[in-house]
C-alpha cells in the first residue's frame, strides 16, 4: 500500500535513545507520528479518498539489534505506550495512520483470531507486506514460535 503518498507532511518526532545497559548492540528510543491524510489510500484493490483527517499516533518504543560489525539483525517497534493518547482510538504506527485515512480496522490484540487470519493468509495475497519472516529466515537463537499477532509463547 501507498500510505506514505498518503501522509506526504507525516512527521516522526524521535526522542529518549539510549543504549541497552544489558547489551551493548541494542538500542531504544520512543517514536510519535503526525500526519494529515492528504492522499488516497490503496490497499489491494481497494481505494479511499482522502480524508482529511489529522493521525496524532501514540508514542511507541523503538529498538535496534546490531552486530559487533555494525550490521542490524533485528528491528522492533512496540504497541503503543498510552491508546489514550493521540485520537487513533489507540492504534499504533501504521495502523493508526490507515484508521484515521478510513481504512476499517481489527482489534490489534496479540491473539485476535480475526489479525491472526488476515496476517496469515489475506495479507499476502493483496501483496500487503509481511507481518512476519519466513521460518528459513529466523535466526537459531530466537527461541519464540510465535508469529504476527499471535499470542506471545514467552
Amino acid at each position: 500500500f501507498n500510505i506514505l503518498d498518503a501522509y506526504p507532511d507525516l512527521t516522526i518526532e524521535r526522542f529518549g535513545y539510549t543504549i541497552d545497559p544489558s547489551n551493548p548492540y541494542k538500542c531504544f528510543w520512543f517514536e510519535r507520528w503526525t500526519g494529515t491524510n492528504t492522499g488516497g489510500i490503496e490497499v489491494g484493490p481497494v481505494n479511499l479518498p482522502a480524508t482529511g483527517n489529522v493521525a496524532q499516533v501514540p508514542a511507541h518504543v523503538m529498538s535496534v539489534n546490531w552486530t559487533p560489525e555494525g550490521k542490524i539483525i533485528y528491528s522492533c517497534l512496540s504497541s503503543p505506550l498510552d491508546r489514550f493518547e493521540g485520537n487513533t482510538s489507540g492504534q499504533g504506527a501504521v495502523f493508526g495512520l490507515l484508521g484515521t485515512g478510513g481504512v476499517s480496522l481489527p482489534d490489534p490484540s496479540p491473539g485476535n483470531v480475526l489479525l491472526m487470519l488476515n496476517q496469515r493468509f489475506i495479507a499476502p495475497l493483496i501483496s500487503a507486506g509481511k507481518a512476519f519472516s519466513d521460518e528459513k529466515d529466523i535466526p537459531s537463537w530466537w527461541k519464540s514460535k510465535s508469529r504476527g499477532a499471535e499470542k506471545n509463547d514467552m
